[in-house]
C-alpha cells in the first residue's frame, strides 16, 4: 500500500469517528498506579518480582475494559477512555473509594453491602461520560495529566528508596556464602540414597516451659508422643533470633548474622538483605549439590512464599503483596458473593490459612519416595495469628475467632497443631516408608504483652524468655543425637545434621540469643543470652557449643 492511500485510508478513519486523535493513557497510567502506590507504601519488603504479576494483571485489565467500550462503541475516542477509566479506576482502588460507604452500610470485612452503591455510581458516572459530546477530550486530557501525577508520586518513592537502599541487597551474595564454608564439606561420593529430610517450622510455637507457666497448658502428650517415636527433643532451646525473618535467615545460614550487621549498607527496616538470604541459603545448597530435589511448602509471607533455588514451591494462595493489594480492589467483595472454593476464598479475613495448610499438610504426606532423595521444607503459619483454626482444626469465622480471644486462640491453634505434628509424623514414619531425617521447630514464640517504647534488648527476662523459648525436635533414623544437647538452638541445627549424616566436620557455634531494638533497626544486634538463660547457664554455653567472645555478637568461624 503507498503512501498516499495509507494517508487516505486513515483520514477517512478519523472522519468516520473511529478515532478522534485523543490518546487514551490515563486508564492504563490508572492500573499502573494502584500497584505502585501500594509498592511505595511496602518498600522495604518488596521487589519488582513481587509485584509483576499483579503490575500484568492490572494493565491487562485496563486493556480489556478499555477495548470493550470501544469496540461496543464501534470508535476509538476520548468518550471510550474516559469510560474506561471509570471503571479500571473504580474497580482498582475500590476499598480507597467506597471504604466510608461501607462503614455507612456496616458492611463488614468482605464489602458486598457496598457492591450495588458502588456499581450505581459508576453506571452514573458512565452515563454522564457518554454524554459528555465535545468535553470528552478535555476531560481525556484532565485525566491524562491526574493519572500522571498518581503515577509520579510512588515512582518517585520507589526510585528514591532503591538510589539509598538498593545496594543492599548485595551485602549477601549466596555463592560467596557457600564458597566459605567449603573447608568443612566432604567430598562428594556414590554413596547409597540418603534419607528424605523434612523441616517444618511451626511459627510461633513456645516451649513446653512458656506453655505451661504462661499460657497455662500441659504440653507433656506431644513431648511424650515425640520421644516415644525416637525424637530429640531439646527441652531448653530458644530461637536465636526475635523474628521469623532472622531466625530462619541465620538457621539456613548455620551461622548469625553479623556480616549483616558489620555491612554500611544494610541498615533501618530494610529487610531486603534478610530475604536474599531466606532466597539462596547455605542448607540448600549443600543438599542439592548432593542430588537432593528441594520442595518448598511456604506461607503467604514474602521470605517462605517460594525460593529459587527450589525445584517445586507450593505456597498455595497469593503472596503477601498479593493479597494486599487484591483486597484493595472490587475482587474482594466479588469472591465473597461466589460459592465458597479454595479460591474464592483466598482472600479471606485469615490469610487465606484455612484454604492453606490442611492442604500443604495433606500434599506433604503423599510425596512418599522418590528416584532422588527429598528435602522439603514446611513453614507453617499455626499457631501463629490470625487464630482462625479450633483445637480440632475446623475453620472460625471472623466474628467466632473474635469471641473466642487471642489467648485461648493461641492455645487452642496449638492443639491443632499437635494435631497436625502426629499426623505427619505418623504417616512419615510408616512401616512401608524409609525413615526420612525430621526436624520440628520454631522460628520464635508468642510476642508477650509489653510496652513497645522499650527497646527489646531493654525488657524484662520473662517477656524475652516468652518470645524466645521454641519447641525444637530432631529425629534421626540411625539414633545418632550424640551432638545433640538440650538448649541447642536452631543456628546449629544443620551443622548437626550434615556432620551426622554426611560426614560434614562443622563446629558447633555457641547458642547465642540476640534482639535488636523494634523494626526500625533490624540490624542492630544486642546479646541478650545472659538476660534469658542466665549467667550461670552462658558461661557453659551449652554441650556442644565453642565458646566464642567479641562485640555484640559472637563472630561465626568462617
Amino acid at each position: 500500500m503507498t503512501g498516499e492511500a495509507n494517508a487516505a485510508q486513515e483520514s477517512r478513519i478519523v472522519a468516520g469517528g473511529v478515532w478522534d486523535r485523543s490518546y487514551p493513557f490515563h486508564p492504563f497510567m490508572f492500573a499502573v498506579a494502584a500497584v505502585l502506590s501500594l509498592w511505595a507504601r511496602n518498600l522495604d519488603h518488596v521487589s519488582p518480582a513481587d509485584i509483576a504479576p499483579f503490575l500484568l494483571g492490572s494493565v491487562g485489565w485496563a486493556l480489556v475494559v478499555y477495548l470493550t467500550v470501544s469496540i461496543f462503541r464501534q470508535r476509538f475516542d476520548a468518550t471510550a477512555a474516559v469510560v474506561a477509566s471509570v471503571w479500571v479506576f473504580g474497580f482498582l482502588f475500590y476499598a480507597e473509594l467506597f471504604g466510608e460507604v461501607n462503614r455507612l452500610l456496616d458492611g463488614g470485612y468482605s464489602m458486598v453491602r457496598t457492591l450495588p452503591a458502588a456499581v450505581a455510581l459508576l453506571a452514573l458516572l458512565t452515563f454522564v461520560a457518554l454524554r459528555l459530546g465535545g468535553l470528552s477530550r478535555s476531560i481525556n486530557s484532565i485525566l491524562n495529566c491526574v493519572a500522571l501525577v498518581l503515577l509520579i508520586a510512588p515512582t518517585w518513592q520507589i526510585a528514591t528508596y532503591e538510589w539509598r537502599n538498593g545496594a543492599a541487597r548485595a551485602a549477601y551474595d549466596g555463592e560467596r556464602a557457600y564458597a566459605d564454608i567449603r573447608p568443612y564439606l566432604p567430598e562428594i561420593t556414590n554413596k547409597p540414597r540418603p534419607p528424605d529430610i523434612y523441616h517444618f517450622v511451626f511459627d510461633r510455637y513456645a516451649s513446653q516451659k512458656i506453655l505451661a507457666r504462661h499460657y497455662g497448658f500441659d504440653n507433656g502428650d506431644l513431648v511424650d508422643f515425640l520421644n516415644e517415636r525416637g525424637f530429640y527433643v531439646a527441652d531448653d532451646s530458644h530461637s536465636n533470633y526475635l523474628k521469623t525473618g532472622h531466625s530462619l535467615a541465620s538457621t539456613f545460614y548455620m551461622g548469625y548474622l553479623e556480616p549483616l550487621a558489620r555491612d554500611r549498607r544494610v541498615k533501618g527496616a530494610n529487610w531486603h538483605p534478610i530475604y536474599e538470604m531466606l532466597e539462596d541459603h547455605r542448607a540448600a545448597r549443600f543438599l542439592k549439590e548432593r542430588g537432593y530435589a528441594f520442595v518448598q511448602f511456604g506461607s503467604w509471607w514474602v521470605g517462605t512464599f517460594q525460593n529459587s533455588l527450589a525445584d517445586e514451591n507450593r505456597p498455595h494462595g497469593f503472596s503477601e503483596f498479593g493479597m494486599l493489594y487484591l483486597r484493595r480492589t472490587v475482587l474482594k467483595p466479588v469472591f465473597h458473593l461466589l460459592p465458597d472454593t479454595p479460591f474464592t476464598m483466598r482472600l479471606d479475613w485469615d490469610n487465606a490459612q484455612c484454604q492453606r495448610v490442611a492442604r500443604q499438610v495433606e500434599e506433604i504426606k503423599t510425596i512418599g519416595e522418590r528416584e532422588r532423595p527429598v528435602y522439603v521444607f514446611a513453614h507453617i503459619l499455626v499457631p501463629h495469628g490470625p487464630y482462625s483454626f479450633a483445637a480440632d482444626g475446623r475453620c472460625l469465622n471472623e466474628r467466632e475467632s473474635a469471641e473466642r480471644g487471642d489467648r485461648q486462640g493461641f492455645v487452642d491453634q496449638i492443639a491443632y497443631a499437635n494435631r497436625l505434628i502426629e499426623d505427619i509424623v505418623t504417616t512419615l514414619q510408616a512401616d512401608d516408608r524409609r525413615p526420612p531425617i525430621i526436624l520440628i521447630q520454631a522460628d520464635e514464640g508468642p510476642f508477650p504483652k509489653r510496652d513497645g517504647r522499650v527497646p527489646w534488648q531493654a525488657a524484662q527476662a520473662e517477656k524475652l524468655q516468652i518470645k524466645t523459648g521454641i519447641l525444637n525436635a530432631y529425629y534421626f533414623p540411625n539414633g545418632d543425637y550424640g551432638l545433640l544437647y538440650p538448649d541447642i538452638t536452631p543456628v546449629n541445627s544443620y551443622r548437626v545434621l550434615f556432620d551426622t549424616y554426611f560426614g560434614a566436620e562443622f563446629p558447633m557455634l555457641a547458642d547465642r540469643i540476640f534482639a535488636f531494638p523494634n523494626d526500625r533497626s533490624l540490624y542492630e544486634f544486642h546479646d541478650v543470652t545472659q538476660k534469658v538463660r542466665g549467667t550461670a547457664h552462658v558461661a557453659g554455653t551449652g554441650s556442644g557449643g565453642v565458646s566464642e567472645s567479641g562485640g555484640e555478637f559472637a563472630p561465626t568461624p568462617f
